[in-house]
């Protein structure tokens, strides 16, 4: 039984599961919403997340490593809620008003313009970076062209890359500015630029009784 002591002592320690490194996640991502990317230190998170610092080492060994993780998750979240908010068979103006309420609300949210820029940044020292925002960068672009077909829309790629830039930008602006005044600016641009490309959606058609069709028939 000691032999079996020693050998376990000198083991690295398993992993303590995926709802710890959930939790650093979850923290990180608060801190960087509330607080800027400035402000994410280990202390802090591992203070938020209810865990040791050295359970966020553990996952995270270097601050570039926190940080591309909570990139990754805000961008998927991001992807999965294009993805779901405009239902494949509904179309038309009710439809439109969802996507547009969605990009308003996303883009007066500092969260991910300060993530990019935090990234950016870090990308100057470590060029493994910007492979992951140009991966991302496309990525949403892909996810917003499948949004506007689900609408009914027809963009073109420059129509498509116009609207992404002007979200994109408006996004920075907002956070840079940090003032209620710029996220409600941020958001009434988002929805003017999703109007002028939904506006050129076709209209529903309209159904049509089985009285009125019979009439029609005769």
């Amino acid at each position: 039984m000691k032999r079996a002591s020693r050998r376990s002592a000198g083991r690295t320690p398993e992993p303590l599961g995926p709802t710890v490194r959930d939790r650093i996640l979850a923290a990180a991502v608060e801190l960087v919403r509330t607080e800027g990317v400035r402000n994410l230190t280990q202390a802090r998170i591992a203070a938020l997340a209810g865990v040791r610092q050295s359970h966020l080492t553990y996952y995270f060994p270097a601050r570039k490593d926190l940080i591309r993780a909570v990139a990754n998750a805000i961008h998927a979240g991001i992807l999965q809620a294009m993805s779901t908010t405009v239902a494949t068979e509904a179309r038309g103006p009710a439809s439109c008003a969802r996507a547009r309420e969605f990009f308003a609300e996303r883009i007066s949210d500092p969260l991910f313009p300060r993530l990019s820029m935090a990234l950016m940044a870090a990308a100057e020292e470590d060029r493994s970076l910007r492979r992951i925002l140009a991966e991302q960068d496309a990525a949403l672009r892909d996810n917003l062209r499948e949004t506007l077909g689900r609408l009914g829309l027809s963009p073109s790629e420059d129509e498509v890359a116009l609207l992404h830039a002007s979200f994109v930008g408006a996004s920075i602006l907002a956070a840079q500015a940090g003032t209620k005044s710029a996220a409600a600016r941020a958001a009434h641009l988002a929805r003017v630029g999703f109007d002028r490309l939904c506006s050129r959606a076709p209209a529903a058609p309209r159904k049509v009784s089985g009285q009125s069709a019979g009439l029609r028939r005769r």
